[in-house]
């Protein structure tokens, strides 16, 4: 049961940042493999905020999700606008000489010595012979509020609409008279600010280095793939589903191996059924034809 709370608070954090992956995906139509490294940035922005300044870390949190999100808006506008008509081939691997450049940027910034917050939420409670951290409470709650603050934001804003019709289908949203340039912007916003967040929340659990967006980037894939690419309520469940998985895993295998297991899951679904496990777009389409 102990490892079902740690796989709780470990898939939350998956959620968090596979919802940005899935969100570019949705709309751009390519893999973005930069993403890790606005985690990588949003881990080391807040640490450097709250251990050398000083700051609340909900404060730094705040600014280094907004920070990170109009960066993100950035990127996309001076590296992958200009070629995104050339399909997502190209997309893609711009998007890995992105990455590598973004590491580069950190290494020099930041180098390459891990960080911790110096934070602490309080307590450890026992409930029911589990014990749980405040901190896994304040995490579990900050990644549930943002995943519902972001169903609201798609579902009752104007924007957010204009976004969903745009991830689903680009060209007759732009004939419809969609702002797609602003929709394109909110997109790259938000996936960013949710890569930070999920930056933020994996050095407060553990540490911030240079190689944290390398580390992650295959298994938010995973759970990307699991959930279905283009459902965000899929990813959700599925990075909650396999953060329990792969924590649960370390009863019966070495810990280190917790990454194995993630990819174990991502070719079994990639082998059966590549639509993702609980996406139903294509067999909705299936059953038309």
């Amino acid at each position: 049961m102990q490892n079902i709370v740690f796989g709780i608070v470990t898939g939350s954090t998956l959620a968090v940042a596979t919802i940005g992956f899935a969100m570019v995906y949705r709309t751009e139509n390519f893999l973005n493999i930069a993403h890790a490294q606005m985690m990588a940035l949003g881990g080391f922005i807040g640490v450097v905020l709250v251990d050398s300044y000083g700051w609340n870390i909900f404060a730094a949190g705040a600014v280094t999700v907004v920070s990170v999100g109009a960066l993100g808006v950035v990127v996309a506008a001076v590296f992958f606008r200009p070629v995104r008509h050339l399909g997502g081939t190209v997309l893609l691997f711009t998007s890995i000489g992105v990455s590598l450049m973004l590491y580069a940027v950190i290494i020099a910034l930041f180098s390459t010595q891990a960080r911790f917050y110096p934070v602490g939420f309080g307590g450890r409670y026992e409930i029911a012979g589990v014990n749980v951290l405040t901190a896994d409470l304040v995490i579990v709650g900050l990644a549930f509020a943002s995943i519902i603050a972001l169903q609201v934001f798609l579902n009752g804003t104007g924007l957010g609409r204009a976004v969903r019709a745009t991830a689903s289908n680009g060209e007759l949203a732009r004939v419809r008279g969609v702002p797609v340039g602003r929709v394109s912007n909110t997109i790259w916003f938000i996936s960013s600010a949710f890569g930070a967040m999920a930056g933020v929340m994996i050095g407060v659990l553990s540490s911030v280095n240079a190689e944290i967006g390398w580390h992650h980037i295959l298994t938010v894939l995973a759970a990307a793939v699991l959930g279905g690419l283009r459902s965000i309520s899929g990813v959700i469940v599925a990075g909650l589903l396999l953060g329990i998985v792969m924590d649960v895993s370390v009863l019966y295998i070495p810990s280190a191996y917790r990454p194995v297991v993630a990819f174990g899951v991502l070719v079994a679904v990639l082998v059966l059924r590549p639509e993702g496990l609980l996406a139903v777009q294509r067999r909705k389409e299936a059953a038309v034809t």
